[in-house]
């Protein structure tokens, strides 16, 4: 032990420097500890600026917030019909290692989470920050009267927090997609409502300090399409819309919030999912290696399914289809829970799936160019659920992290 400190001591801190910027973010915030100069070090903004140059050559990680809840009231908190029990961790996957880090809100980290999960709930992640909606009743972050919307932005690394302006024209049902640049230091936030009484996209530029409102979108027979999902890939906006009643259909549109222009991408009418019944069918984007993905849980049929969309040649094919059979068996759930599907969460990770359910901690991985499945991953580092009683709320994503030195 003597002859290494001795031998970390007569390094040149410029070598010492390089040497720690290869490191992953969570052994990073460990070695901090190991002496001042190193503290100062990791916390330098140069030092923050070198490791995100060198973040390809890092493991990646995936990012998972989990809070427990049940539909069980007594002597418990009541939040939407379910209950919070303080059983809430934020956990991150090494890709490489297989290995779990965890911050749990009453450890030696609590003062690291800023929010009650009462108060806040989490609604999207992105390189290293995370982003949060006050619930309505948070305390007020502004001075306006009415019921604002109010989002912050976390970095879980750092005890930081920034409070952005109030969403302008705010509403509760609300899609919300979170991009992180960290070479240049910044994020932007985009808001779409749901339904078909909004056609604008609210932008937020940290650089900027302020939201725009973007122009107004013209799809046809607005009252009868109603906007479902939306995602931000290859830096466009792109927002799933469903024809309800007589349409029976799904449009997709894409928006350039640099020129503010919208643009309806024309699809053949099999595509997407056909269906008689609209209400049983669910979508969601994902990304995953490049790639624009959208998961759909047919309700009637019992079946969750990813389609893969080609931009460029407008079309769509059916990429994985399981089965609620498939899913008992993979996540290993109790056939006799009281639920129509379980929930499914599903996170893209350089050309992969992760698949979790809100019933189990077991984790399924699906190769999208291979088409392999992988089962061969450590559960997710939660409590057991009590049967019948309790359910995994889950959100998550792959993502790096930022050092306490960016993002002043």
């Amino acid at each position: 032990m003597a002859f290494n400190v001795a031998l970390r001591s007569q390094l040149p801190l410029e070598v010492v420097e390089q040497i720690l910027s290869f490191l992953p973010v969570p052994d990073l915030c460990r070695y901090r500890t190991t002496c001042k100069t190193w503290n100062e070090l990791i916390n330098n903004p140069a030092f923050s600026a070198l490791h995100v140059r060198n973040k390809n050559k890092h493991s990646h990680f995936i990012a998972i917030h989990s809070i427990t809840t049940s539909i069980n009231s007594i002597t418990t908190s009541i939040q939407n019909g379910q209950y919070i029990d303080g059983s809430q961790v934020l956990c991150f996957l090494d890709i490489s290692s297989k290995k779990w880090y965890s911050m749990k809100p009453r450890d030696a980290l609590e003062k690291s989470f800023l929010f009650d999960p009462q108060d806040f709930e989490i609604v999207a992640m992105d390189g290293g920050l995370v982003l949060l909606k006050a619930l309505k009743r948070a305390c007020k972050l502004c001075h306006h009267r009415s019921g604002c919307i109010q989002l912050c932005v976390w970095n879980p690394i750092k005890d930081m927090k920034i409070i952005l302006p109030c969403v302008p024209n705010h509403g509760w049902d609300l899609l919300t997609n979170f991009v992180v640049d960290d070479i240049a230091e910044t994020f932007k936030v985009f808001i779409t409502k749901r339904g078909w009484k909004s056609r604008v996209v609210h932008i937020y530029d940290y650089v900027m300090k302020e939201w725009k409102t973007s122009s107004k979108s013209e799809m046809l027979n607005k009252r009868m399409y109603n906007i479902i999902q939306s995602i931000v890939f290859q830096d466009l906006l792109y927002v799933l819309c469903f024809g309800y009643y007589f349409v029976n259909k799904y449009e997709l549109w894409r928006y350039n919030h640099v020129e503010d222009i919208w643009e309806r991408l024309h699809f053949a009418d099999a595509c997407f999912v056909a269906h008689d019944q609209p209400k049983d069918v669910t979508g969601k984007f994902v990304v995953s290696g490049e790639r624009l993905f959208v998961t759909f849980w047919l309700g009637l049929q019992n079946v969750f399914e990813v389609h893969e969309i080609d931009i460029q040649s407008r079309s769509t094919k059916v990429l994985l289809t399981w089965t609620i059979t498939h899913i008992m068996n993979f996540f290993d759930i109790d056939v006799n829970l009281p639920f129509d599907y379980p929930g499914i969460l599903i996170i893209g990770f350089n050309k992969s799936f992760m698949l979790l359910s809100n019933y189990s901690r077991n984790i399924v991985s699906f190769d999208a160019e291979t088409k392999e499945t992988n089962f061969e991953w450590p559960q997710l580092p939660l409590r057991e659920l009590k049967m019948e009683e309790e359910s995994y709320s889950l959100i998550g994503k792959q993502m790096d992290f930022l050092l306490p030195g960016t993002l002043k």
